[in-house]
């Protein structure tokens, strides 16, 4: 009897499985960068609850099978009932994650999903520390612009506002509701002109990526030929997808020189994102971990103060250098 009790408690678990593996690659890539709640549970709770779920419900159809004799006539309403939503179940994450995938939006077109996947990705005023009122917030984002890179948008500027500074730039363990990514660069050129530019870039949307709007808008406007040393100073390390492409465009560009300063490590337990890492060491990029003395440095050079205001120092958060510790270690861990 206990294959039967073995085989009923392991069978919900199949479906949830095979959903978790078809879908892996779209966690780092899309789920992670979506704008979540502040309350939402760490995706280090999910296999833990799954688990318990999925035993639970097994054993209990097992249960309702032996009480009632089997498959007879009494099993075949509630193990029908159970049967169908199981399958559900197990749809619901091919069917989440890729109809809310925006690479397949041409695809699908115009769908409910896909109009639900919109307002997902586009983020409140208040999430972000904005007035929800777009004229009360509208004086304060003066000097940032909109650029269309279709399928997404990225916002642009010399200068973000320092609610966003403090929010999105802080080294927290668990990074839930800091989904966007916030890019400040440097970009010395050394060439018939030596120039020095700056700015930043901000992901409008959970699609967009930064890091490749600055090699698609802002490297393309520097001196053909020249040699660049380009620093970044970023909110979180790069996904995979864009690591690939810093990689591919170190290859290209053999005058530039790349530095990469991340404030928290994007998904780091995954060996995947660890490979992705490694290989943008391998193509020469310099990646560190931000110390307390480079947010000060960001807060100085690239946060806005109020206008009419005298400019306020950084105030470091309580965790700032153990958590500046912590990252540099799994760094260390990783490259090495």
């Amino acid at each position: 009897m206990w294959a039967y009790t073995v085989g009923f408690t392991v069978l919900p678990h199949v479906g949830g499985f095979l959903g978790w593996f078809l879908n892996r690659k779209e966690i780092p890539e899309w789920y992670e960068k979506l704008k979540k709640p502040s309350w939402c549970p760490s995706r280090r709770v999910f296999p833990v609850a799954w688990t318990m779920l999925y035993t639970g419900m097994g054993y209990a159809s097992y249960l309702v099978w032996n009480d009632l004799g089997g498959c007879g006539s009494k099993a075949i309403v509630p193990l029908g009932l159970y049967g169908a939503q199981l399958v559900l179940n197990w749809a619901w994450p091919p069917l989440f994650f890729g109809a809310r995938n925006l690479n397949m939006w041409p695809r699908l077109g115009p769908s409910v999903p896909g109009k639900m996947a919109e307002k997902q990705e586009e983020p409140s005023n208040a999430q972000n520390g904005e007035p929800d009122n777009a004229e009360e917030g509208e004086g304060k984002k003066k000097k940032v612009k909109r650029e269309d890179l279709p399928p997404f948008e990225i916002v642009t500027g010399e200068r973000l506002p320092a609610i966003f500074f403090k929010f999105q730039f802080r080294n927290v363990e668990y990074s839930s509701g800091r989904n966007k990514t916030f890019l400040c660069y440097v970009v010395e050129t050394q060439g018939k002109e030596a120039a020095t530019s700056r700015g930043y870039l901000e992901d409008e949307h959970a699609a967009a990526h930064a890091e490749m709007a600055f090699f698609n808008t802002i490297l393309p406007t520097c001196q053909a030929g020249a040699r660049h040393d380009v620093t970044w100073y970023v909110s979180s390390s790069p996904c995979v997808t864009c690591a690939q492409g810093i990689v591919e465009a170190l290859r290209k560009n053999k005058g530039l020189r790349l530095t990469i300063m991340v404030g928290r490590l994007f998904m780091w337990e995954e060996p995947e994102m660890q490979a992705a890492l490694r290989s943008m060491k391998e193509a020469g990029c310099k990646l560190r971990i931000m110390k307390p003395q480079d947010f000060e440095y960001v807060w100085k050079n690239f946060v806005e103060q109020e206008e009419g205001e005298e400019a306020k120092s950084f105030v470091p958060w309580e965790d700032i250098q153990e958590n500046f510790q912590y990252y540099e270690e799994k760094l260390a861990e990783i490259l090495h």
